[in-house]
């Protein structure tokens, strides 16, 4: 399972270029994410699966003694709603359950200037629960994730906002605990990677953030999020 939204501490690849916003600011943000992939259980069966999500976090910007730029965001919401496809004609429906993912990013090649390019590393722990619906049994859906994020992009200063365009990959990997009819099965992702473009705005001297992203390759996804920092 993937927790939506842009890489944690994407907004402080933008903050870096600002003197003013330079100084350690939270954020909260909320998000929408939308998933499709594909799930191989134990039992041999192949389900392909989509997903949507939303997400509420609280991110909290942090230096070390060296200076570097860490941010530690936690975030909770919702599984709205998906499907698993159990065969040709059959699926399991998912009904509204719980999401939540904690995360730590570290900025290593901050921007400087006007336009320069930045590199982030993050790693987050995710889970979910929620309940199946199908025509042969209801089920729990316990899934837990741990990813290693990296972005790279550039950031770029226009007088009181910044745009900063991006390249994200992803690695990740965990259990899916699961009842398919009346055995239960352990289950993981066909695809163990995602990777595609990004597009992060701050406006208002980095006050307000925007992100948008997909994944082309690999686990496919879309993201769309906003944050305020205070």
């Amino acid at each position: 399972m993937s927790a939506s939204g842009a890489p944690a501490g994407i907004c402080d690849a933008s903050d870096a270029i600002d003197d003013k916003a330079a100084a350690a600011r939270n954020r909260i943000g909320a998000s929408f994410g939308y998933t499709s992939s594909v799930l191989l259980f134990s039992d041999g069966l192949r389900a392909p699966t989509e997903r949507d999500t939303v997400m509420v976090s609280f991110e909290h910007p942090m230096r070390d003694k060296r200076g570097s730029r860490w941010t530690l965001e936690f975030g909770a919401g919702s599984l709205l709603g998906g499907f698993l496809q159990t065969g040709p004609s059959s699926q399991a429906t998912f009904s509204p359950g719980v999401i939540a993912d904690v995360s730590l990013s570290h900025l290593i090649i901050e921007p400087h200037g006007y336009a320069s390019p930045f590199l982030l590393l993050s790693f987050t722990l995710a889970g979910v629960w929620s309940r199946t619906s199908s025509a042969a049994m209801d089920a729990d859906y316990v899934a837990f994730d741990f990813s290693a994020d990296v972005a790279a992009g550039v950031s770029m200063r226009m007088k009181r906002q910044a745009i900063t365009p991006f390249l994200a990959g992803r690695l990740f990997g965990g259990p899916v605990f699961w009842t398919h009819t009346t055995n239960a099965v352990l289950g993981m992702d066909a695809y163990h990677y995602s990777l595609g473009p990004g597009l992060a705005l701050s406006l208002d001297r980095s006050r307000v953030g925007l992100s948008l992203g997909c994944s082309l390759l690999g686990e496919k996804n879309l993201r769309a999020g906003v944050s305020v920092a205070f």
